[in-house]
């Protein structure tokens, strides 16, 4: 036998090996669509099946009634006395304030350095007045940031350019301020800016 015969063969055995298969998979395929049918038709059925009662050896005692509640138009003869406590002494809870930040006056003495350059901000103005800045301010770069400009007293409110020109000289240059390494995050710092 040649090898092309043989080949041949096997070709058409494997061929009949896959439609044997194929065919078996048919006869399972309903059989297995049966079953989410069945298993749903089931459930209804199940939920109609009555709780079973107790058996005889297990006699339920009845627990006894609560006392109803008075209606809703009567008030109670008594009122209900409501038990008081005594104030448990305690100890005072004294925190040590915090230890002044050792470059705030460096700080207020680098910005009143600045004041003439605030006051070309405020050209033009019809009469004075008095500002509080607060800001973040991280010692080790010397740049503040998270401003906040509230006027006080009766001072009328910024202008945009006002505003962006007060933030600009307060912020750069950054501010020179020794430190220890003490805090890890900007310290909050406020004052108070005239003009």
């Amino acid at each position: 036998m040649s090898r092309q015969a043989r080949a041949r063969e096997r070709l058409a055995a494997l061929r009949a090996r896959r439609e044997a298969a194929r065919a078996r998979l048919a006869r399972r395929r309903p059989a297995r669509r049966r079953w989410p049918w069945l298993l749903l038709l089931l459930l209804p059925l199940l939920c109609l099946i009555p709780d079973c009662p107790p058996p005889p050896d297990e006699v339920a005692t009845p627990e006894p009634t609560p006392e109803a509640p008075a209606p809703a138009g009567e008030l109670p003869s008594e009122p209900v006395p409501v038990p008081r406590m005594d104030a448990i002494p305690r100890p005072a809870f004294r925190t040590p304030p915090p230890a002044p930040v050792p470059w705030v006056t460096a700080l207020r003495l680098q910005v009143a350095a600045r004041s003439p350059r605030l006051a070309e901000c405020f050209v033009g103005a019809t009469r004075p007045g008095k500002l509080r800045w607060s800001a973040s301010v991280e010692p080790a770069s010397g740049l503040p940031s998270d401003h906040s400009l509230e006027p006080l007293f009766q001072t009328d409110g910024l202008s945009r350019a006002e505003r962006d020109c007060v933030l600009q000289v307060l912020s750069d240059p950054p501010y020179q301020l020794r430190h220890a390494g003490e805090r890890a995050t900007p310290s909050r710092v406020g004052m108070v800016l005239e003009f």
